[in-house]
C-alpha cells in the first residue's frame, strides 16, 4: 500500500544568514539549517549555494497535505510583519510543498481561509511533485 509522502517547509533563502537572529525573530526553532557550501542532502553530491533557514512539517499516513500545510500557516501568521520585512531583507522566503508517490496519483485542495493567509503573510509557494511511476 502506498500513500503520498512528502512536507510543506517555510524557507528563509539568502547568503551569511544570522539563523539564530531568524529564529530570535519568528520565535520559531528551524527543523534544519544548511550553510553554503555544505551537502543538501546526506549522501548526496549537490551543494547549497545560498545558507538556508528551514521550518519542515512532514506529511504522515494519517495527515491530509491541507492539514499539514494549515499546520505551517497556523504557526508563520503571528509573525507576519516579520515575514514581510524578511521578504525584503532575504534573496527568498517561501512555502516549499514537496509531494511524491510511487503511482502518482495525488492531490490536495487549498481553501479560501488558506489562499487568504499566504497572501497577507506575502510569501510565495512551490510545489515539487514527484511520481516513481509504478502503476501497472
Amino acid at each position: 500500500m502506498s500513500y503520498v509522502k512528502g512536507s510543506f517547509s517555510f524557507i528563509v533563502r539568502g547568503d551569511n544568514l544570522d539563523f539564530d537572529g531568524i529564529s530570535t525573530k519568528l520565535h520559531l526553532s528551524p527543523t534544519s539549517t544548511i550553510r553554503k557550501g555544505q551537502p543538501v542532502r546526506i549522501g548526496g553530491s549537490s551543494i547549497a549555494h545560498y545558507d538556508i533557514w528551514k521550518l519542515e512539517i512532514e506529511l504522515s499516513e494519517q495527515s491530509e497535505p491541507e492539514d499539514i500545510l494549515e499546520l505551517l500557516l497556523q504557526q508563520l501568521t503571528p509573525n507576519l510583519k516579520t515575514i514581510t520585512e524578511m521578504i525584503d531583507e532575504y534573496d527568498e522566503v517561501r512555502i516549499n510543498c514537496f509531494m511524491r508517490s510511487d503511482y502518482g496519483q495525488m492531490g490536495f485542495a487549498l481553501s479560501n481561509e488558506m489562499l487568504t493567509k499566504l497572501t497577507v503573510l506575502g510569501v510565495g509557494m512551490a510545489f515539487h511533485i514527484l511520481s516513481f511511476g509504478m502503476v501497472e
